[in-house]
């Protein structure tokens, strides 16, 4: 049976810092305080780390919580200096910010336990398509040259980081200016975003209008386009900071649930015969190891057989065969090459490694 899942790659990237949390406080010397924080930084950690906002009533997360100082590694606390052009102010003071890193294992081994997939931390890039409108009714596209609207470019990238989704703007230059206007962004135009975005080889595309009011509350609209869907959100008379977090909730929900894997797997294991082509060096040989070693999809590898410039693979994986193909498509170095070949519980699979 011929199984169509390999694809073009999209554009990815490795989130880093998914073990730290960061809480701003009012002491040092606090010790209530300080378990407060790590309770809130481990909060966020699970956010990012499993894209799952709806965990926190998991009765083995609560407990976890209840007693986040068990899962701390390091912590450490700095000082926050007031944004340039403030430290004049007479109000303006210096803020404290508690950062903390957790163990990773544990941390995986309580969502193993609670049966919380996770989302893997190789992760497609999310174009972001935004313009604003002012009360005269004007509306301008935000991109990655913008100089206005940054306190809403400064909202998008800190939710976005919140969340562990690795965002793009578009660089809004002639190509794109000709391909997609401020009123198709407005009207959410998915035929031609969809087709502008192709430049930027993502498929996970947020589209984001808002008019901001006198009084400062937001009519905003959101659409999130991935893989033939559309997901929507509209907001009416909030502020700025809910319509954005939700905004980028809106991505980070349906693409972690898409990628999320268990990491006991199921109750079906599946063997997969990988060969690979193209291992050119030893570093080439070292490179595709440590990337099968990082796959949460498999449980055990082995070599089967290294001849000329080809490695041959035997995986074991929970039988969670979409999310690994899934997975290895954002790898850029993994060139799918044919199809994917499934009889019974064995799976053939066949790349070319291309750094």
């Amino acid at each position: 049976m011929l199984v169509c899942l390999l694809h073009e790659p999209a554009l990815a990237i490795e989130v880093t810092d998914l073990y730290q949390g960061i809480v701003p406080v009012e002491s040092r010397d606090n010790v209530r305080e300080r378990q407060q924080a790590f309770n809130n930084a481990l909060r966020q950690v699970l956010l990012k780390v499993t894209g799952n906002s709806a965990i926190y009533n998991q009765p083995l997360i609560r407990r976890a919580l209840a007693s986040a100082d068990d899962y701390v590694d390091t912590w450490s606390y700095r000082t926050v200096t007031p944004p340039e052009g403030v430290d004049d102010a007479p109000t303006a003071v210096q803020g404290i910010e508690l950062s903390v890193s957790f163990f990773e294992p544990q941390v995986l081994s309580l969502l193993d336990s609670a049966g919380i997939p996770l989302w893997p931390r190789n992760r497609p890039y999310t174009l972001v398509w935004l313009v604003v409108q002012d009360e005269l009714g004007g509306r301008q596209l935000v991109g990655s040259s913008t100089r206005d609207n940054l306190d809403i470019l400064a909202l998008l990238e800190n939710d976005a980081q919140r969340r562990g989704l690795p965002v793009l703007l578009p660089i809004l230059d002639f190509e794109d200016r000709r391909a997609v206007s401020a009123s198709d962004v407005w009207d959410m135009d998915a035929q031609r975003l969809l087709a502008a975005s192709a430049r930027y080889q993502s498929e996970s595309v947020l589209v984001v209008r808002l008019f901001r009011t006198l009084a400062g509350d937001v009519l905003g609209k959101s659409n999130y386009l991935f893989r033939n869907q559309v997901f929507e959100l509209e907001l009416f008379e909030e502020s700025i900071e809910t319509f954005m977090e939700q905004s980028i909730a809106l991505a980070a929900d349906e693409l972690a649930a898409y990628y999320a894997v268990l990491l006991s797997g199921t109750d079906s294991s599946m063997e997969v015969n990988m060969t690979i082509t193209g291992i050119t060096s030893a570093e080439d040989y070292a490179g595709l190891l440590s990337y099968v070693d990082q796959l949460t999809d498999v449980n055990e590898h082995h070599i089967v057989r290294v001849k000329d410039q080809t490695i041959q693979l035997k995986l074991v994986t929970g039988g969670q065969l979409r999310q690994l193909v899934e997975t290895i498509a954002l790898n850029r170095s993994m060139q799918p090459v044919g199809d994917l070949v499934r009889e019974d519980n064995q799976v053939y699979m066949s790349y070319r490694w291309s750094r």
